[in-house]
């Protein structure tokens, strides 16, 4: 019969440096696995509620009416997602590119009309904390923006804030669409902290963000 190995004091004190070294690279990539799901769970929900949000945007919803920014909040339940504060903010935009005859219809002369041939804002309403995150394309002055996000002509047609910055020109060349005179890009860009993840020792204030054209 085999008898069974007797391991000595020190043997057993090397098994837990063992144990020890292995921890200090194992449980972090353990914590570090967690989070990184979590948050590629934050990330298609965020993908899926700018999409929706979009859709609905180029449909006409307004959602700049209390009662239409209710349903996108219910939309995104769970999320903490809030028609004013909260823990995201999701951006509308409407953006187009300025023609010599946009500046004509305003009347406004061609050398006044600063922003021809450039992309310009026309509407930007936010849902939620607007103050968590700004657009990646930019933000019109709050002087040129109604109660309902339009933006008047004379605006976007010469104020600088209005000029779309970022990289929104690339991405739309890039997906083979080009915006003619009278044509419109519908923009939603969403923000959601995730405060979930906080106990891996971040404090909290990091988040996902997504965004759909349309």
């Amino acid at each position: 019969m085999r008898q069974p190995v007797q391991r000595n004091r020190k043997e057993r004190g090397n098994a837990l440096l063992e144990f020890a070294a292995v921890s200090i690279v194992i449980i972090p990539l353990f914590f570090g696995m967690v989070g990184a799901g979590i948050n590629l769970g934050h990330m298609n929900q965020a993908l899926q509620i700018s999409r929706d949000a979009g859709h609905m945007y180029a449909k006409g919803v307004d959602f700049s009416m209390s009662g239409n920014q209710a349903i996108i909040v219910n939309l995104a339940s769970g999320t903490g997602l809030a028609t004013s504060g909260g823990n995201g903010a999701l951006m509308f935009s409407q953006v187009i590119q300025v023609y010599s005859a946009d500046c004509t219809a305003a009347g406004i002369s061609s050398g006044s009309c600063s922003n021809s041939g450039k992309l310009v804002f026309t509407n930007r309403v936010v849902v939620g904390d607007s103050t968590l995150r700004s657009s990646n394309y930019g933000t019109p002055s709050s002087s040129i923006i109604s109660s309902n996000g339009n933006i008047a002509p004379a605006d976007y047609l010469t104020n600088s804030s209005a000029v779309v910055t970022g990289t929104l020109s690339t991405e739309l060349t890039n997906a083979g669409l080009t915006l003619n005179d009278g044509d419109v890009a519908y923009v939603t860009e969403l923000y959601l902290k995730t405060p979930d993840i906080s106990f891996l020792g971040s404090p909290g204030t990091q988040g996902v963000y997504a965004k759909a054209i349309f």
